[in-house]
Parts: structure tokens; C-alpha cells; sequence
């Protein structure tokens, strides 16, 4: 059985978008389910399960101060640097348990309204999965909501010999976990260049491989140098999930709800074909050629009436997440490049200038009807991720603020963070690291009247409309 060289290592520190409540409560709803707990409800249990070093985790729980989160992870040194930041903000609402899987105990949590997993659920084995499966079954509530990443089997079929021979090759190598991982990778190289057998013109490979080497090293040591990795198809996920009586209601990639950006009409024909149900999701991925899926279920989803979705979506609150010049109207998507229509999309991003709006608003804003065009519009600035859904009212900045603190010393220390806490979004919200020290006045701004100050300027306005204080003068 070949090592596991990431049990040393620390997992790279990222915030995942994916994970914040809003996002989770909003895919049930596109889908015309009743999920999660009640609209306008700041109260609810929250756990992720293989937090890592608990970033994204301590995000939310410093953006929503009401609710109670819960970080499981096997490593105590992820465990650890959680909790020293969670410490050092004063979260009072986050518990860190350093767990695995399988050895979780009933008391251990509570009932959960959203559980989540990012990165996981391919890097684990059998055993492991199923205990997973387990805890979901004891503790997610009626209408809870659970969120599970995972590589599809689309893209990765080729690359699970490759994966086996690294991980197996780097198991007998010596050094340090780092360079085990990079004489493996040589070795791989040096196999490419013989153009012999399977690697004879392995362009994709060759293109994966020079990827790979420029990453950070600690996400290669965790994505590929793993006893188990098991790209797994969206049939297969969804049969384990039954087992909690999980039920499969959307993805968080809301792009997919819409065919014309991710497939062609010939292509959409077909796949519209097939009964709803795991055959078309995998059929689809397949189709679309997709390798990442991050999917979303519920315990036991009610579909609405046409009235109750009119009404909850009339209701759900966005807000605009980039600066508004950075909301360009040509966008790459599955299906290519799309070109929106500036008269339809232009006056709801000029609208969410002003601060956030529901939906309702908007669609007054263009004076037209809250119908499927119009939803389909604010699906369209999600995906392109410009804009996020937000609790219906903001909450208490304070936890925000302390939480944003550390993260400008930790950026100060040479940590890379790229996202702040954001007590309007309900979870963060993304810059790069240099200007979040401008923004926090431990950097200097760019110099006055150049375009870098400009668009710094712009972030601390687009700051300041998702109440994230800033102190550059």
C-alpha cells in the first residue's frame, strides 16, 4: 500500500465561496425546493467536515455571529491553526474537533440545518465514506442542506494510472514529503519524454503535468499524493448520499441550470431526453466534458407551489461582489464565449451599485415581470461571479471586523489570504492579499491620480457597500 505523504504537510488555507449559507439556501430555491432553515433566520448549526486549517469555516462563522459552526478534521495541526484564529478574533460560535471519520460519537454534534465538505469526498477510501455517510444519516435535520465536491470520472480516467504510479513511486523515494512529491514528478517527465506506450503523444498529460508543477506544492501533495483517490461519477455519489437519505437537488455551479451556456442545442436535445434523475447528470458531465462537480442535497426537499417559489424568490437578496467595472458583459462559459445584452444587464448591476436588492427590486429597476428571463439574468451574474446571494439583513459587523484584523497581520506575516469577512454577504468576499494590506492601511495605497489607485478606490468602495471597514486614508 503506497504512503500518504499529505498527513505531514498542512493543506493549502482557501476560502470557498461554494460553502457560505446563502449560496446553499439559494440552490434549493432555483430549484423550486424548501430547504434549509426559514428565510430570514440568522440562527442555525453549521458543520464542515475536513475543514483543513478552517479558513473558509472561520469566514462564515465570523459573517453570521448568530449561528453555531463546527470544524472536524483528522489533523491537529490543521485543528490547531483554526483555533488559534478563531481565538484570537473571539468567535465565540465556532467548536473545532479534531476527528476522524469514524471515530465521531453521536454527542459530538448537534442536529445540523447545513453540512458541507470541500476536497473530501475524493480523497477518501471506502471505509472512510461510508462512516462519513454515517454521521450524515445521525445529525443532518429534516430540510438540511449538505454540500459534497468531487472529481468526476470524466476528465480523470486517464490520469488514474498516473496517479498511482506518483504516489507509489514517491512512497519508496526519500527526502522530505515536498521533495519526494517533485522526484516523482521528474520521473514522470522523464517517462513523457520517451514517447513510448501511453505516453506516446500524451499532449493532455504533458499539459496536466506542466500545470501541476507550477501549483502550490501542499495542494499537489494532498490532491494527488493520497493513499485513496477515487474520481467517482454523479450516479455513484448520489446511491452513497441515499444512504442518509440525502436527496440530489441542484449544483452550486448555477450555470448548468442554464443549457444554452453549456452545451449546444443538438447536445442539450439529447441530454433533455434523458429522465431526470443520476443517468442525466452523469450524462451530462460526460457531454460537457466536465471534472469538477459540487454538488447539493437535502434531506428530504418539499417542491414548492408556483406561488411559494414566486413569492421566496421575489424575496432573496444579492449583492454585487466586484467593482462595477470590473462586470464585464463578455463571458467565457462551457458552451464559449457569451456576449450579454448590455441593455438588459447593465441597469441591474448599476442598481446594485447603490447596495443590495432582492430580486423583487430588481426586476422593478427594468420594469419588468419577476418571470424566468428575469431569473435567469441574476443566474447569469452568479455564475460570472458577479454577484452573491446575501441574508435578508446584515448582520452584527463586529465579529467581521475582529476576524478581518487578523487576517491583515497574518497577511503582514507573509500568509497569502485573498478574502475578507463580510457581515452583508453572510461569508466573504475576495481580494488579492497585497490590496487587502493597502485597504487595512499596513501598506501603503498606489500613488494618487494613477490607474492602480483608481482601482483601489473602487475596492475600498466596493468594500464599504458589504460592510468590511477598511482604514487606508
Amino acid at each position: 500500500m503506497s504512503e500518504d505523504l499529505s498527513f505531514s504537510i498542512p493543506y493549502t488555507n482557501l476560502y470557498f465561496a461554494s460553502l457560505a449559507p446563502p449560496v446553499l439556501r439559494f440552490i434549493p430555491l432555483l430549484h423550486r425546493f424548501q430547504a434549509g432553515p426559514a428565510a430570514g433566520s440568522d440562527r442555525f448549526t453549521y458543520a464542515e467536515f475536513g475543514c483543513g486549517q478552517g479558513l473558509s469555516l472561520l469566514v462564515m462563522a465570523a459573517a453570521n455571529p448568530n449561528a453555531t459552526f463546527y470544524g472536524i478534521d483528522f489533523s491537529p495541526g490543521h485543528i490547531a491553526r483554526a483555533r488559534r484564529m478563531a481565538d484570537e478574533a473571539g468567535l465565540g460560535n465556532v467548536v473545532l474537533l479534531e476527528r476522524a471519520f469514524e471515530d465521531m460519537q453521536p454527542d459530538d454534534l448537534p442536529p445540523l440545518d447545513f453540512a458541507v465538505m470541500h476536497g473530501v469526498y475524493s480523497w477518501i477510501g471506502p471505509e472512510t465514506r461510508a462512516a462519513l455517510v454515517g454521521v450524515l444519516d445521525r445529525h443532518v435535520k429534516p430540510g438540511g442542506i449538505v454540500h459534497v465536491s468531487y472529481n468526476t470520472l470524466t476528465t480523470w480516467t486517464n490520469l488514474l494510472p498516473i496517479q498511482k504510479l506518483l504516489s507509489e513511486y514517491a512512497a519508496q523515494a526519500s527526502g522530505t514529503p515536498e521533495e519526494r512529491a517533485n522526484k516523482a514528478l521528474d520521473f514522470l517527465e522523464t517517462l513523457l519524454a520517451s514517447n513510448a506506450g501511453h505516453f506516446r503523444e500524451a499532449k493532455a498529460l504533458a499539459g496536466w503535468l506542466k500545470h501541476t508543477r507550477s501549483g502550490d506544492i501542499r495542494y499537489v501533495l494532498h490532491e494527488y499524493f493520497v493513499r485513496h483517490w477515487e474520481p467517482t461519477p454523479h450516479s455513484t455519489v448520489a446511491a452513497h448520499m441515499e444512504g442518509a437519505k440525502l436527496s440530489f437537488v441542484g449544483t452550486c455551479d448555477v450555470i448548468d441550470s442554464i443549457d444554452r451556456y453549456v452545451m449546444a442545442p443538438e447536445v442539450a436535445k439529447i441530454v433533455a431526453e434523458i429522465p431526470a434523475g443520476p443517468i442525466r447528470e452523469t450524462a451530462s458531465d460526460l457531454v460537457r466534458n466536465n471534472s469538477f462537480r459540487r454538488d447539493v442535497y437535502v434531506r428530504g426537499p418539499v417542491p414548492m407551489t408556483a406561488a411559494e417559489h414566486q413569492a421566496q424568490m421575489a424575496g432573496t437578496r444579492f449583492a454585487l461582489v466586484r467593482r462595477r467595472d470590473q462586470c464585464k458583459l463578455t463571458l467565457k462559459f462551457p458552451v464559449g464565449q457569451v456576449e450579454l445584452n448590455a441593455q438588459a444587464f447593465d441597469p441591474l448591476l448599476d442598481h446594485l451599485v447603490q447596495g443590495p436588492a432582492t430580486v423583487a427590486d430588481l426586476a422593478r429597476t427594468v420594469g419588468e415581470k419577476l418571470d424566468a428571463g428575469m431569473i435567469r439574468r441574476i443566474v447569469t451574474l452568479h455564475a460570472a461571479g458577479y454577484i452573491f446571494p446575501c441574508p435578508t439583513a446584515d448582520a452584527d459587523p463586529a465579529p467581521s471586523e475582529r476576524f478581518n484584523r487578523v487576517l491583515g497581520r497574518e497577511i503582514a506575516a507573509g500568509h497569502g489570504h485573498a478574502v475578507l469577512a463580510s457581515p452583508v454577504l453572510g461569508g466573504g468576499v475576495r481580494l488579492p492579499a497585497p490590496r487587502i494590506a493597502a485597504l487595512a492601511g499596513a501598506a501603503p495605497p498606489p500613488a494618487a491620480g494613477t490607474p492602480e489607485r483608481a482601482g483601489f478606490e473602487g475596492d475600498r468602495e466596493a468594500m464599504a457597500r458589504l460592510g468590511v471597514a477598511t482604514r487606508a486614508a
